[in-house]
């Protein structure tokens, strides 16, 4: 088979992740088409994202789409993606990682004003601005920056690899990059992940041909972790690896969690992340 079907939200961030995706796989003959999957979390974009709670308020109606094999695989930024998949899917490939980080992005300097609709940058602003409003803000990366430019905010947060993928022109702002330990990033955050059917072997195969092991690297330890916390988008939870080469050719890594009120990071050797995860559970639940 060398065509496949990708099952994919339409916003104009997912269909870039898609041409990422494709290209990547044209390199290796594969042609590729797009299935447009409408989700729970496109179609509500008035209420922020921790009152329509609830667990892949922006995968769900996409896996359904390849569990009735009406598409091969799915793309999605893995920060959507909750602590379970839905039974008999699998994460066979990453492409390479963008930032992790999220932006502050601000009209002027001390924002009173500030929007977003995540209930774990709420959170954690909340720590760097105590004396700031927050007030929801939905929508695609083009909608939030223009309600920013427009003067309904002062400042809005966001995510560095939809900027850096989109091409979105900051020049008119002041903008912030956030450390992990100002504002833990979503688990996954910058990570494109390709899901599949775990059966399809076939797939899966081809799939490992583009997968960047790399990101893998970072992205396995945070999914352990994630799904240790098991959260879903109406709860503040962060998860978040940093990884760096260590002594004696032994890679060591770094972790940051972010759960409600609490906040912590734990570090150690890479091939331990699995006990590094557990204890830094224990440690912010």
């Amino acid at each position: 088979m060398n065509h496949m079907i990708i099952a994919s939200r339409g916003s104009r961030l997912s269909l870039r992740q898609d041409e990422i995706v494709s290209e990547e796989l044209k390199k290796t003959g594969i042609d590729t088409e797009i299935r447009v999957v409408r989700t729970r979390g496109d179609l509500d974009t008035k209420h922020a994202l921790k009152d329509i709670g609830g667990s892949g308020l922006f995968i769900r109606e996409v896996e359904e789409v390849l569990h009735r094999h009406e598409a091969d695989i799915a793309v999605h930024s893995a920060k959507d993606l909750p602590y379970d998949l839905k039974d008999g899917m699998t994460i066979a490939a990453v492409m390479p990682a963008a930032a992790a980080a999220d932006l502050l992005v601000m009209r002027k300097e001390n924002p009173h004003l500030i929007g977003t609709g995540s209930a774990r940058r709420e959170a954690e602003i909340r720590r760097i601005f105590p004396d700031a409003e927050i007030r929801g803000l939905r929508g695609n990366i083009e909608t939030r920056v223009r309600k920013l430019r427009e003067g309904d905010y002062d400042a809005i947060v966001i995510a560095e690899a939809g900027i850096d993928r989109l091409q979105v022109n900051l020049s008119a702002f002041q903008v912030r990059k956030l450390t992990p330990e100002e504002m833990v990033p979503a688990c996954g955050q910058g990570i494109i992940a390709i899901e599949c059917r775990a059966d399809d072997k076939e797939n899966i195969d081809r799939l490992s041909a583009i997968n960047n092991e790399e990101t893998m690297k970072r992205f396995l330890p945070e999914r352990y972790l994630f799904g240790l916390l098991r959260a879903d988008c109406s709860m503040p939870v962060g998860a978040h690896a940093v990884i760096r080469a260590g002594q004696k050719g032994d890679e060591e890594i770094t972790l940051y969690a972010l759960y409600l009120d609490k906040k912590d990071r734990i570090s150690g050797r890479y091939k331990d992340y699995k006990e590094l995860c557990r204890k830094l559970a224990d440690r912010v639940m």
